[in-house]
């Protein structure tokens, strides 16, 4: 049954890894933590990698992504950003951003 559906096209980890990866950069995913979520869904690196390759969203834009949605940074209240701004770096850390990614976007001054 797996032959039959390669053959048709129905079953393809190219395919399912770049839609993935556009799902999850929206989301505001690292690029190290979409390479994790695909290769224990069983995508091979070589697939993740090429993907990963050929995405155009940068890893700067997913923290972006990332901030806006969880509200972090920029995103906070102005009078709540200074004592949260420690708790907001570790959360782009835990989400696989280093540490000058995750800097350059808690420290933005503008949304």
């Amino acid at each position: 049954m797996l032959d039959r559906y390669e053959e048709r096209g129905l079953l393809n980890d190219k395919v399912y890894a770049e839609g993935r990866v556009q799902a999850l950069r929206r989301r505001g995913l690292s690029g190290r933590g979409i390479a994790l979520k695909l290769q224990v869904k069983g995508v091979d690196r070589d697939t993740v990698a090429a993907t990963l390759e050929e995405d155009e969203t940068t890893d700067p834009e997913a923290a972006l992504n990332f901030a806006r949605r969880r509200r972090l940074g920029p995103f906070r209240p102005e009078g709540k950003r200074a004592e949260h701004r420690d708790r907001d770096m570790a959360a782009l850390g835990r989400a696989g951003f280093d540490y000058g990614t995750a800097r350059g976007v808690i420290d933005r001054t503008e949304e």
